[in-house]
């Protein structure tokens, strides 16, 4: 072996010392602490969701317990109704799971805008599947989860439909400016938690 091959077998000698000496546990220690801190922020970041979680599940358990006597009423007497014409009815703008739950709009037969948004705050945080098990089970489903974007676009839609369907019909004003408050009311009101429990 000639001084040129002697001298790349030293240098790659003196590579492979320094990469086992010196390189090598820089690297697997950089490596490991990467790991530790993507681990410390996994278990951060489940921790803070568990918390979220449990304070939504809170938030709509006491919803749905200091439920008022006429939303659950109402849905006692819709279900009656439902099962006695059979079990027919199309659901969409006329039938859904705000009517389910008594809510009505207008001058004559129209709820009181306490209960209206009473019965809108229950909308969105009801189980549909618990509180409305005879509806269908598809048409329970388009109407998302708890709190979800889902249900809160759904309902927002619903409001804001009924009240452009009715909006060049005369003796209509009363109720479409309901639905219109109630829509704008409850974008507000709604909206921030929806977003805050996005993630679960």
């Amino acid at each position: 072996m000639g001084d040129g091959g002697l001298l790349v077998l030293l240098l790659l000698v003196a590579i492979l010392l320094l990469w086992m000496l010196v390189w090598g546990p820089k690297a697997k220690a950089a490596r490991e602490e990467r790991e530790r801190l993507a681990a410390e922020a996994r278990a951060r970041r489940e921790a803070e969701l568990a918390k979220l979680k449990a304070e939504r599940d809170d938030l709509l358990k006491s919803i749905r317990t200091r439920a008022p006597d006429f939303i659950l009423n109402a849905r006692l007497d819709f279900e009656r109704e439902y099962r006695a014409s059979g079990g027919d009815g199309v659901f969409g703008q006329e039938m859904s799971p705000l009517v389910c739950f008594g809510y009505r709009v207008g001058k004559t037969n129209g709820r009181s805008e306490t209960e209206r948004r009473a019965i809108l705050d229950y909308a969105i945080a009801a189980d549909l599947d618990a509180t409305l098990p005879f509806l269908p089970k598809s048409y329970r489903l388009e109407w998302g989860g708890p709190l979800s974007a889902a249900r809160f676009n759904r309902i927002l839609h619903h409001l804001n439909n009924m009240a452009d369907l009715r909006d060049s019909r005369r003796n209509f004003d009363v109720a479409v400016s309901h639905w219109r408050n109630d829509a704008s009311w409850f974008q507000r009101q709604q909206g921030s938690l929806v977003e805050k429990y996005r993630d679960l």
